[in-house]
């Protein structure tokens, strides 16, 4: 039973979301031969003052 988990900055439509959920199932039931309902996607938002990059909190990094 594959488990993929998608982490990224908020913004994306329901569409969006959606059309990528349906890509991803499509691939593993291509590539490993799954089931659609075997595989599960969580897709988990960070705002900009919950994550970072090159040492500094991304909310600060928009400011500089």
């Amino acid at each position: 039973m594959p488990i993929v988990t998608i982490q990224q900055s908020p913004g994306r439509t329901k569409e969006q979301r959606q059309l990528l959920i349906k890509r991803i199932t499509e691939a593993f039931e291509e590539a490993y031969g799954t089931r659609s309902e075997a595989v599960t996607v969580f897709m988990q938002d960070f705002d900009d003052e919950h994550w970072g990059k090159g040492g500094l909190l991304h909310a600060d990094r928009e400011k500089s």
